[in-house]
């Protein structure tokens, strides 16, 4: 435990700093950082007041935070990275207990997730929010540009073989927008997917690599940008999402690891609860508030900044059905409910 105590406190030490240095940033490509937007492991978030957070709805920011910003993915679409030579080799993880479980079995897992959420009720919250209606709303009643909910929106699975960087510059929050691998990573994949403004790229990094910063964060999801011809060539939001089993010792449920199924199946609920909760938590914010520009989220968050998806973490998590198997989530911000019986947290619209 003092091994983890330590590793915690550098790594939130070195937040404060980062957090410090961009602010204090005056010159050159310095100044031409996003944040990133954390998803939080278990008890490791920064002190808010969940009561005001779930009492307050999210709010329209006008999708009007810099060139190409879009306010919400009309049409969701996500691509699947799984990066690393790791992945194309193979490699076994262990549960718990000991027993052994492929990568292909949590790819498969991770796949038919994001495969089968497109078009379901868990998915379907997202479609009461849009982007044409007035910054400060709260309801998209007589608005435009709403989220819809089609199905098959995994678009594209691509295993890049290229080895990942020992040091993963991930903790910053602050993104550089000329050497950050993550999103030099998102880039390689929206060249071989094709570009998609309504898309997340979402990136997957093998165990060997731990992110700079964990284990404090499970995932993030921003924006690539560029202003005046430097930096990326277009907005691209993309999602991280960290290896989430083997880099949580001694943190409990950490990110989620068994948080929902106690017994592992061989399909690998339980041992793999923490990447659907993980990826359905950054899926539903990068559709619903995926501009980050220089600080400015211009899509749907409450007054402390807080998206559909941080205002439910680490509440009621539990299986939902898609595809025929389960899948552990946690639920998502729905202001219709909120509004008509008092709790925002909610699995299915």
């Amino acid at each position: 435990m003092k091994r983890i105590t330590v590793l915690l406190s550098v790594a939130v030490a070195a937040i404060a700093i980062v957090a410090v240095q961009a602010g204090a940033a005056s010159s050159g490509t310095a100044d031409l950082t996003n944040p990133k937007h954390f998803f939080w492991g278990v008890g490791q978030a920064p002190a808010s007041d969940p009561t005001t957070s779930l009492q307050n709805d999210l709010i329209y920011h006008g999708g009007s935070g810099g060139p190409g910003t879009i306010g919400v993915q009309t049409k969701p679409a996500v691509y699947l990275v799984y990066w690393g030579t790791e992945w194309a080799q193979g490699f076994t993880t262990a549960d718990s207990d000991g027993t052994l479980y492929s990568s292909r079995t949590l790819q498969n897992y991770v796949n038919s997730f994001v495969g089968n959420v497109g078009g379901s009720p868990y998915a379907g919250i997202q479609t009461q929010y849009c982007n044409g209606v007035l910054p400060g709303s709260t309801s998209c009643v007589g608005g435009t540009g709403f989220v819809t909910n089609p199905k098959h929106q995994l678009k594209g699975v691509w295993t890049d073989p290229t080895p990942v960087p020992s040091d993963i510059v991930a903790l910053g929050l602050a993104e550089n927008l000329v050497d950050d691998p993550i999103a030099m990573e998102a880039q390689r994949a929206s060249g071989h997917f094709g570009y998609d403004p309504n898309a997340t790229y979402v990136i997957i990094t093998p165990p060997t690599e731990i992110a700079t910063g964990q284990p404090v964060y499970c995932g993030y999801h921003t924006q690539t940008t560029s202003i005046d011809g430097l930096g990326n060539p277009f907005r691209l939001e993309y999602a991280f999402i960290p290896w989430q089993n083997t880099n949580w010792p001694g943190l409990g449920q950490g990110c989620g690891f068994h948080n929902v199924n106690a017994n592992s199946t061989s399909f690998g609920n339980g041992v793999f609860d923490s990447w659907s909760i993980v990826i359905g938590h950054e899926y539903a914010e990068a559709v619903t508030d995926p501009d980050n520009f220089f600080s400015f989220q211009d899509g749907w968050n409450d007054d402390q900044t807080s998206e559909n998806g941080d205002k439910c973490a680490w509440i009621d998590t539990q299986n939902i059905a898609l595809g025929g198997h389960q899948f552990a989530v946690q639920p998502l911000w729905s202001n219709e409910s909120f509004d008509a019986t008092g709790n925002g947290c909610v699995v299915s619209r």
